[in-house]
Parts: C-alpha cells; sequence; structure tokens
C-alpha cells in the first residue's frame, strides 16, 4: 500500500487507531504509538510527511515533543490533538510555529471522524526526508553535493597604494540539491554532519571537487584562488594537512591556490593540536583564513599565535557600516587589527555601493558579498572571473 504516511501519537491506543483508521480511508499509510521511544524510532524508520500529537502523553509532553521535534528540524506537517482547553491548544500551536514547525491545524478531542477526514483529505503530504548521516552519505555518493563559486575581488585603496580593483578568486560554498526535497541549506545538513561523524567525509569531498575545478580553471588559463571552509572536527586529525598537501599533488594544483577558512571557534577545543595542523599547513603553503571574525570567543592571544594570512569580518558589522559611526570604528578596529598582525582583511556581506565605498575607505582588502556577484555554477564563475580580468577595472558593487 502506498500513500502519504501519518504517524500518530496518543497515549489511548484505541484514539491513535481510529485516527489511522480514519486516515487510511482518505488514502493515508497510518502508523499510531502510545511513548516517546516508540514514536522517535517510527520517525526515522516510517519518515511520515504528516505527525498527530496528542499533548498530554504518559513519558512525555506535548510541548517537549514538538521542542525536539524543532531540532532535529522536522518538516513534516503537524495536527495537535487535544482536551485541553483551546487556549492551552493554540499556546502549544503558536510555541510550535514559533521555533519554526509546521502546524497545520488543531483537533479538538473528542474526535469528530467525518471533520477529521475532511481535515485530512484537503491536504497535500509529502514524505518527510529525514537530514542524517546516511542521507549525506547518499548525496555525497550520488554527486547531490555540489560547489558554489562567490567572487572576492581586492580593493584599490590608500592601503594597497591605489592599484585597481581586481578579481582574486572566489569562496567555495557547499550544495545539496536532494532529490526529493529539493535545495536543503548548509544550516540543515552542516549540524547533521557534525553530529552524524560525517563532517570529515563531506570535507574530503568539498576538497575533491575545489581541486577538481581549479585544475579545470588552470587549463583554461585562469587562476583564482579558491577558499574552502573547514570544520573544527577536521582539525582534530594529525594527517589532515598530509593528506590535503597529497591531493593538492594528484590534482597538479599548488598549495598556494587554496585557502583553508575556518571559524574563531574552530580552534577552541584544541588550541595546541590546532595550532600543530594549522602551521604545518601554512609551511606547506596553503593561506588561512579566520571566518566571521568578531561574532566568537576567541582570544586576541589566539589570533596573535595561530598563523592566519587573513581576518575576515563577519556580514554582521559589515551591513550597517554605511550608516552606524559604532560599525564602523568597530571595521577599523579590526582592519588595524588584521594589519598590525600582518593579515589581509576582507569585508564580508557587501550589498551596495555605498558598503563597498565605505569598507574601501575603511582600508579593507578584499570584499565578496551580494553586491559583487551571488554565488554561481563554476562555469559561470569562470566566465565571470574571465571578463572581471578583461575589463581591466571591474565594477564590483551592483547599483544601490
Amino acid at each position: 500500500m502506498s500513500g502519504p504516511r501519518v504517524l500518530v501519537i496518543d497515549d489511548e491506543a484505541e484514539i491513535g487507531e481510529l485516527v489511522v483508521s480514519a486516515a487510511q480511508l482518505c488514502g493515508f499509510v497510518g502508523e499510531a504509538v502510545t511513548n516517546a521511544q516508540d514514536f522517535r524510532a517510527k520517525l526515522a524508520d516510517f519518515k511520515p510527511g504528516l505527525l498527530v500529537l496528542d499533548l498530554q502523553l504518559p513519558d512525555i509532553d506535548g510541548v517537549m515533543l514538538l521542542r525536539e521535534l524543532a531540532e532535529r528540524g522536522s518538516k513534516a506537517k503537524i495536527i495537535i490533538m487535544s482536551g485541553f482547553d483551546s487556549k492551552v491548544v493554540e499556546s502549544a500551536r503558536q510555541l510550535g510555529i514559533g521555533r519554526g514547525l509546521d502546524i497545520v491545524a488543531m483537533v479538538q478531542k473528542p474526535i469528530r471522524i467525518k471533520e477529521l477526514c475532511e481535515l485530512l483529505k484537503s491536504m497535500v503530504v509529502e514524505e518527510e526526508v529525514v537530514i542524517d548521516g546516511a542521507a549525506i552519505a547518499t548525496g555525497i555518493s550520488t554527486n547531490a553535493f555540489w560547489l558554489a563559486f562567490q567572487p572576492k575581488v581586492g580593493l584599490a585603496n590608500a592601503v594597497n597604494g591605489g592599484i585597481a580593483d581586481r578579481p582574486v578568486g572566489f569562496e567555495a560554498l557547499l550544495r545539496w540539491q536532494h532529490p526529493s526535497r529539493g535545495f536543503i541549506p548548509p544550516t540543515e545538513f552542516i549540524p547533521a554532519a557534525e553530529t552524524s561523524g560525517q563532517m570529515a567525509r563531506l570535507t574530503e569531498h568539498v576538497i575533491e571537487l575545489a581541486l577538481g575545478q581549479v585544475r579545470a580553471w588552470e587549463q583554461e588559463n585562469l587562476f583564482p584562488t579558491v577558499a574552502i571552509n573547514v570544520s573544527a572536527s577536521d582539525l582534530h586529525a594529525t594527517d589532515f594537512a598530509d593528506g590535503l598537501v597529497a591531493r593538492c599533488r594528484g590534482y597538479k594544483v599548488k598549495p598556494e591556490r587554496l585557502m583553508i577558512e575556518l571559524t574563531e571557534t574552530a580552534t577552541m577545543s584544541d588550541p595546541v593540536l590546532a595550532m600543530d595542523i594549522l602551521t604545518r599547513l601554512r609551511i606547506m603553503g596553503f593561506r588561512l583564513s579566520i571566518d566571521d571574525f568578531g561574532t566568537g570567543y576567541s582570544s586576541l592571544v589566539q589570533l596573535q599565535r595561530m598563523p592566519f594570512s587573513e581576518l575576515k569580518i563577519d556580514r554582521a558589522f559589515v551591513a550597517d557600516c554605511h550608516k552606524s559611526p559604532q560599525a564602523r570604528m568597530i571595521i577599523k578596529t579590526m582592519v588595524d587589527l588584521a594589519h598590525n598582525l600582518g593579515l589581509s582583511a576582507i569585508a564580508e556581506g557587501v550589498e551596495n555601493n555605498e558598503i563597498l565605498e565605505t569598507v574601501r575607505n575603511l582600508g579593507c582588502d578584499e570584499v565578496q558579498g551580494f553586491g559583487i556577484a551571488k554565488p554561481m555554477p563554476a562555469d559561470e564563475a569562470g566566465l565571470w572571473f574571465r571578463r572581471a580580468l578583461e575589463a581591466g577595472e571591474p565594477k564590483v558593487a551592483a547599483a544601490t
């Protein structure tokens, strides 16, 4: 039997079976459970697109269950079923919506089968796709992951003697086009990769894709640098640097063509091991960028000790810098700090010409953001880079 799947949780088995029977009459495939443990197991195995939840359960209350669903990133449609008064049920609905859940209806007990059937027939429900380690592994093996490339441009300013704006490279951004869910954002799959132990394999896949594209561009006489993002878990593998340089040799790509980006919190769990790995990467010729600077908790001592090449100023400070004196002061402080430590400073999130000119005047060396260009597939990125080089002084910002 096939059809959209509904999972019901109610501590009274008879009610759960009654809802399942009604759902089956409406073309659903249904399962009912009476406790949270079985509910969690069915979520993974049954993959329902519709959930019917009772608020009062023996081992967990409905609000806690909604919280769990939000934490796992559930995209299923949810019907709240309860005998509580309507104010309590409405509060639970608002909590669920506030946590990003798709609460589609509320059903008051005692259940009216005719009304429930009418509600179910009106729904278009798709099977929920669980984002877990197995799904990520399948995505890697089927080439569902791909890289988009966002341009980075070097700025003409007083610091570099007024050299013309020029394209310098790209940041490689991982994308996942799931066969049934479509585009899945990194904010969903990166945490799942971390918790499921798939992050190392995902990083290896990014490295392979990036090096393959760098090599392809070199054969077209294009030589942009490419920045790839590395997670904190990658800095726990003592052979990370050796593996990376071996892959570069395999693709005949020089290490200096890659920029390794990591957030400022990535070095916090084991600073000594991180320093070991990062120092070896620099010795081997790779450049290192500290990403999202100013939003984490690293000390200036770590910034001084770690062998970074570049400091990326987070978009949270850049977005309002053309309007906020405080934001400009913070950016100027970061730029001066970077330059005093021998690092270049790059502003992220440059969205318009006003922001561009502001960060230029504050001494930023490079910029990236939608005002420069949006992330694009590799073939479009190559064309953009070539045209920007041929233009001599590319116009790097969109109109305000």
